[in-house]
C-alpha cells in the first residue's frame, strides 16, 4: 500500500514537472523583429566606466526620468501611495537628459559641455486602442539593448563605448513600433 502511494507521488511529481526549460522572469529579451539604427556620423560616445552616470545606474536614471514616479517607488518620498501595477501608459513622447560623461571618438577627450538625451516615442495608435504601455523592465531593457550591444543589435562602438542611435520595437505588443533613442545634446 505504501509503495503504491510512494510510486504515485513520484509519478505525479515527474509528470507535473515542465518538459521544457522555461525562461526566468528576470531574463529580459527584446521583442522579435526589434531593429536598431546607429548614427554612423556620431563623433562622440558615452563613457560608462567613469563619470556621474556609470553603467550600473544610467539606465535606471534614464527610465526614472521618463516613466511615472511610481515605477521607481524607492525614489519617492516616504508615505507616497502608488497603485500595484507594473505597466504604465506611455501617452506621448518622453525624454530626459543626463549628465553622463561624453567623450570625443577620435581622441577620447572629455566633452564637459555635452550631455546624453534618452527618449521614447510610442507609435501612433488607432482611436479605439487601449494605448501603449511600458514596463520598467522594457524601458531599461531596450535602452540596454541599444547601448550595450554592438551592431546590428546595438550602437556600441568597438573598444570605446555606446554612441547615438535609435531602436524600433518589434513584436506584437502595444510597444510595437515605439522608438527608443539616445542622442548627444549641449548642456544648458
Amino acid at each position: 500500500m505504501y509503495i503504491v502511494l510512494l510510486l504515485s507521488s513520484l509519478l505525479a511529481t515527474v509528470l507535473g514537472a515542465p518538459l521544457v526549460a522555461r525562461q526566468s522572469d528576470t531574463e529580459w529579451k527584446p521583442a522579435a523583429g526589434t531593429t536598431t539604427t546607429c548614427d554612423v556620423n556620431a563623433d562622440k560616445y558615452i563613457s560608462l566606466t567613469i563619470g556621474p552616470e556609470q553603467g550600473n545606474v544610467i539606465f535606471e536614471h534614464a527610465c526614472a526620468g521618463i516613466m511615472p514616479g511610481c515605477a521607481f517607488p524607492e525614489s519617492l518620498a516616504e508615505g507616497t501611495v502608488c497603485t500595484q501595477t507594473v505597466t504604465y501608459k506611455l501617452d506621448g513622447p518622453k525624454n530626459t537628459t543626463l549628465n553622463a560623461l561624453v567623450e570625443k571618438r577620435e581622441n577620447h577627450n572629455k566633452l564637459s559641455d555635452w550631455a546624453v538625451n534618452f527618449a521614447v516615442a510610442p507609435a501612433k495608435q488607432p482611436e479605439d486602442s487601449a494605448g501603449v504601455h511600458l514596463t520598467k523592465a522594457d524601458c531599461i531593457g531596450y535602452f540596454q539593448e541599444l547601448l550595450l550591444k554592438s551592431a546590428p543589435e546595438g550602437c556600441t562602438l568597438q573598444g570605446l563605448g555606446p554612441s547615438a542611435g535609435t531602436l524600433t520595437v518589434g513584436g506584437m505588443t502595444s510597444l510595437k513600433d515605439a522608438v527608443f533613442g539616445v542622442s548627444f545634446v549641449k548642456r544648458t
